[in-house]
Formats: C-alpha cells, structure tokens, sequence
C-alpha cells in the first residue's frame, strides 16, 4: 500500500484523483477530509458493474477531483490519515488503498486537460436563476421557496444552497410514512410502463440476493395478459409460474407471491377497482404502482390517482436512465402517499435496479456544472 508523501505538498498541486462513491454526501466528505478545502471537483457522473454485479450492489458516483495550485497548505494542516484509508496519485499500474468499510476507489487521472466545459457562464446569476437554468423543476423550486430557510438559502453560496437543499430534500425523504413489504406483492399500472420487467428484477433480487423461493401468480382479471417473457424468465431462474390461484404453494417471507396484472388503463376506472377487488380477495396488502418516470408529470400524477382505486402502498419507478433529472418527481413522491421502493434504471431484468431510491434521487438531482461550482467552494464544517 503506498501512502500519501510526507515531503512536499507541492507536488500534490494540481494533481486530478478519481473516486468512486456511493453517495454525494460520501463524495464531499471525503474530498474534504482527504483532499482538502481547496480541492475541487470537475466531474461527476453514476457508474456501477458489468452483468450480475450490477444487481447485486448498488450504483456508485465516479468524482474527479483536482488538488489546486494554492491547495497545498491547506492539505498540510489535516490530521495524519488513518493507514487503511489513505488517498495517493496512482503510478503507472498502481492502485488506491481505501478503507474496507468505505469503499472509495481514489487514483490519479494525472494527465492535464480534464475539461471544465460545463463552468458556471454566470457569476452574476441568483441561486434560484441557476437552477432554473440547470433543469430544476419549477414545482420543486416553488416548493423550495417556501421552506423556512428559503431567505437564507437564495442569499447563501451556491455550495452552502447545494448542502442545504440535499439535506432538506433527504429529510423530508426520510419523513416518508413507510409502508412494509409483506409476503405477498402485486405490481400494477398502465400499459407499457414496465411492470413485468420490474417484476423479473425483483424475482432476481429474492432469489439471488434474499435466498428465498418466490413464486407468480399471473393475472388475467379479462384483459388479456401475454406471459412469455416472464415464464421465460421464471424457468431461467428456478421461479414456477402458477395461473390459477386455487394451486398456489404456501406463502410466506421465505417463499412470496408475486402478482402480475395486465396493464390498467389510466381512464378506465373499472379496471382498477376489479383489480383492488382482486386484491382483496388474496390478501394482497403490498400493492405497488409502476410508473415511467419518463412520462410527463402530469401523466404520472393522474396514474397515482387512479392507483388510490387499488388501495396502492409503494410506488416503483422505470425507465429512470431515461431522465436528464429527478427534479420533477420530488413533488410526486413527497404527496403521492405512496412508499418508494425502487428505482430500475434500464432493461437488464438481472441488473439496473436500486432500492437505494433516495441516493439515486439525489444524484441525479443536481446537474454536473452545479457540482463542478458548488464542491470546490465548501467550507469545513
């Protein structure tokens, strides 16, 4: 394990280090406490594994980070690292140690000309102008506006805005009422919006990463209801398929029940009570609602109001890769009275699915350029 030089800091100077991360919060964190106050980030953007791996852990943030040229001194003044957690240049062929309990991977992406194309234009901009600007939502800014720190924030650095609306945002995350998952979960929603590929990745995780034995209960309610993917599927993964619910194994949390519907019609309401009725008569408590969160707001504010047909307790949302940002579900979950439970970022069934939903909220939240201007200018806290 090489260690970060004891001689000069000078030649830290100027150096770019690559992390990858599992959250924002991680990120500053430890560009704070590794790199120093000066160090500034020129980039960030979600990586995660190849095949399987991708599904098993969770997406990650890569951050390249640069040590400015008048960074030295403030590096010089941090306590020694602790051994294991040490962040070094890397050589030619020469890896990073990092703490096992924090898994950032940190080496040098020496060579000079990492582009800052996406700087601020404006220094003049007001923080609220600068996200508008960026992408942000006008639904989720006017909510921002009428948090009770709004008059410190629109006056604040655009770093210290960055901190304080991501803890803002997290908190009221976390003040979500959470429903929990029993041992019998159905998906439901409009017609193409990914149900039964969420479905095969959830079977996935059960049985890959839970060790359980789920099966499914394909649905027809008289709406037909094509099954070959998903008996593909099942047979690939050791998972029976049943079509009649008289057949069905015992249920329990080591053996679940799926349950695959047709999709609902956004206007035909009948549909959606016949399945609530459905539901009731199975003893289904866990009911979530899938949506493309690439549709338009309004599309997906209309499909959660169909859902309350149905007595909906989570919400599930696909074709999350698809988005430039999150910023216009915030409004949607915080008043959906539904539980997030996971986030499918492509059509990998074995892969591109996170339960981690508020880490991949936040990092795709705030566009690159307003990381890129806010990290470097963070103060210690």
């Amino acid at each position: 394990m090489t260690s970060l030089p004891e001689t000069s800091t000078d030649t830290q100077n100027g150096k770019k280090f690559r992390l990858v991360v599992r959250s924002a919060e991680e990120a500053v964190r430890v560009i704070r406490d590794k790199l120093g106050d000066k160090a500034k980030v020129l980039s960030v953007r979600q990586v995660g594994g190849e095949g399987l791996k991708r599904f098993i852990s969770s997406p990650k943030l890569e951050v390249i980070a640069q040590v400015l040229e008048d960074g030295g001194a403030e590096m010089q003044e941090q306590a020694p690292m602790p051994e294991p957690q040490r962040i070094v240049p890397e050589t030619k062929d020469e890896k990073v140690a990092v703490s096992p309990k924090q898994p950032v991977q940190t080496q040098d992406v020496s060579s000079s000309n990492i582009s800052d194309e996406n700087k601020l234009e404006s220094k003049s901009l007001s923080n609220f102008d600068l996200l508008a600007k960026f992408g942000f939502d006008q639904s989720l800014l006017s909510d921002i506006q009428s948090w009770a720190n709004w008059k410190i924030l629109k006056d604040a650095s655009i770093a210290d805005a960055l901190k304080e609306i991501t803890i803002g945002l997290s908190d009221r995350f976390r003040g979500l009422e959470s429903f929990p998952v029993t041992e019998k979960v159905a998906l439901l929603g409009g017609p193409g919006v990914g149900k039964t590929t969420t479905l095969c990745k959830f079977l996935a995780h059960e049985v890959f990463m839970n060790k359980t034995t789920p099966s499914v209960l394909k649905i027809e309610n008289g709406v037909p209801n094509p099954d070959d993917a998903l008996r593909i599927f099942c047979e690939v993964v050791g998972v029976t398929l049943y079509r009649e619910s008289e057949s069905l194994p015992e249920v329990n949390q080591q053996c679940p029940l799926f349950l695959d519907f047709p999709g609902l019609a956004m206007s035909e309401i009948e549909e959606w009570r016949n399945a609530n009725e459905v539901l009731n008569n199975l003893q289904v408590e866990t009911r979530i609602l899938v949506v493309n969160g690439a549709y338009d707001r309004d599309i997906i504010s209309k499909y959660i109001r169909s859902a309350r047909y149905l007595n909906a307790s989570h919400l599930a949302i696909t074709h999350f890769d698809e988005m430039s940002n999150s910023t216009k579900l915030w409004p949607i979950i915080f008043n959906s009275n539904l539980t997030p439970i996971c986030v499918c970022n492509g059509q990998n069934v074995t892969g591109d699915f996170s339960t981690s939903v508020l880490n991949q909220f936040i990092s795709k939240t705030f566009p690159e350029e307003l990381y890129s201007k806010g990290f470097s200018t963070y103060q210690r806290l």
